[in-house]
């Protein structure tokens, strides 16, 4: 029932078009290997395992998996983060915030509930071990607004191609597999705040 319904809601929106769904955790990494969809909409509950493995198995940058959780399912949570996930959204929230972070995640945006983020991070409770430069430590905490690299490249005044470019050093520095992690990390070392109007 709740694959038949991100189904509808998703197939009703103009601008998305659903190429494929699947019902277990097999049977979805086949179809995400044959497809090559541009973003995976995912229960975190499946039959055969957890949609953050779906995560995992994914080896194209191209696909971003976007998971669904309970309204405080923390260790849904981590395990998204954990798993390179580009974000996560409650069930608790409405199909148009589900079309919405859909959008944002194809986007390149990293979305997040900041309550369920704020619930899995303590500012400050890493060591500082990065060396992110002052452009760098700004984009981060645009990406923790939930801002995708067009946007961030509005605010700026820069380029796409150079926000692009600063968002990978980032990852990299703060040794990150996607956006969320890297702000995960970012709040964890006391570089990065988020407040409650953040994410979705």
């Amino acid at each position: 029932m709740v694959r038949d319904g991100f189904e509808m809601v998703m197939a009703a929106a103009d601008d998305i078009e659903v190429v494929g769904t699947a019902d277990s955790l097999e049977a979805g990494r086949k179809l995400i290997a044959d497809l090559q969809p541009d973003v995976v909409v995912c229960d975190f509950m499946l039959p055969d395992g957890s949609g953050a493995e779906i995560a995992e198995s994914v080896s194209s940058e191209h696909t971003k998996v976007l998971i669904v959780t309970g309204a405080d399912d923390r260790r849904a949570v981590e395990a998204a983060v954990a798993s390179g996930c580009a974000g996560f959204v409650s069930k608790g929230r409405s199909a148009q915030d589900l079309l919405g972070a859909v959008r944002s995640v194809a986007g390149g945006a990293a979305v997040f509930p900041a309550n369920l983020l704020a619930a899995v991070t303590q500012p400050g409770s890493e060591p500082r071990s990065s060396d992110l430069t002052k452009r760098e430590l700004e984009i981060l905490q645009l990406l923790a607004r939930a801002r995708n690299a067009e946007e961030i490249a509005t605010d700026l005044f820069l380029s796409v191609h150079t926000v692009r470019n600063h968002i990978r050093a980032v990852l990299t520095k703060l040794e990150a597999r996607s956006q969320l992690e890297a702000l995960v990390t970012g709040i964890r070392q006391g570089l990065v705040t988020i407040d409650m109007g953040d994410g979705q």
